[in-house]
């Protein structure tokens, strides 16, 4: 489960997170999603949408027939999240990752933009996205950093996130094949962590 210090940690941070975290990110989230394989009758999940900084991307992508599930377990980064995106094709939940309020075979795409390495029981939030995938659905882990630009950076950040980091690609692999996935593709490079798969 994820901690209180570190619940508490992101509701301080909620006001202007994705202002002071991704102000210069708009055409690399573009790109990032022109990679994703979304199709526009898609029921979408959002892990971690912090401030929503996804969620005018995935909308454009997603037209009558699907929807978009904006899910963060800060209550204040869901409060910004929705103040920020108001389309109707958008529904906000607070909750975390690694207990999903969510019945099984749902989605067909999940979304976990620049929070993974937040999540405490890593293999248990990919069980938890494996169960709410379609077969045949599809996870996009990011990163807008590679692993160790990421450890820096959280290094630096202080406080609860200091030793937020990213399993190893083998550590990374296994986990996500003992939950179910399969096409497993990972990519670790200077400003850029990518590990897709299919459900």
């Amino acid at each position: 489960m994820m901690d209180s210090s570190k619940r508490e940690f992101f509701d301080r941070k909620a006001v202007g997170w994705d202002d002071r975290n991704h102000p210069d990110d708009t055409l690399k989230i573009r790109e990032l999603i022109e990679r994703f394989d979304l199709k526009p009758t898609d029921w979408i999940l959002d892990v971690g949408t912090g401030n929503g900084v996804l969620l005018p991307y995935l909308s454009v992508k997603v037209k009558r027939g699907g929807r978009i599930f904006a899910l963060d377990f800060s209550g204040r980064m869901i409060s910004q999240a929705k103040s920020n995106n108001r389309k109707r094709n958008i529904s906000f939940l607070n909750a975390s990752v690694e207990t999903l309020p969510i019945k099984d075979r749902i989605f067909d795409c999940i979304t976990c933009f620049s929070m993974f390495a937040h999540v405490c029981d890593k293999k248990g939030s990919l069980r938890e996205m494996s169960r709410v995938l379609k077969t045949g659905g599809r996870l996009y882990i990011v990163h807008p950093f590679g692993k160790k630009e990421l450890a820096g950076h959280h290094k630096s950040a202080g406080g609860a996130v200091e030793h937020d980091t990213l399993p190893s690609d083998p550590a990374m692999k296994k986990m996500m094949r003992d939950c179910g996935f399969h096409d497993i593709r990972i990519i670790n490079q200077p400003g850029l962590y990518w590990a897709s798969a299919k459900r």
